[in-house]
């Protein structure tokens, strides 16, 4: 549910721009955004797999902790 914000601030999706007062925002997972910049599921990363045998990430070269 969006509403225009009364105070100044910053976008909790790091836009860039901050947040005024009257803009149109929303709280997502409790962060106050701006309407128009909704968090994107493609700034995740996907994750690493993980050894079975010690259970540390496993790097980007292909060694774990074992």
């Amino acid at each position: 549910m969006s509403f225009q914000a009364k105070y100044n601030g910053v976008c909790g999706n790091d836009c860039g721009d901050r947040i005024h007062e009257g803009d149109e925002v929303e709280y997502i997972e409790g962060v106050l955004v701006h309407v128009h910049c909704q968090p994107s599921d493609e700034d995740d990363p996907e994750p690493r797999p993980v050894c079975t045998t010690c259970w540390t990430t496993i790097a980007l070269n292909g060694a774990c902790l074992c």
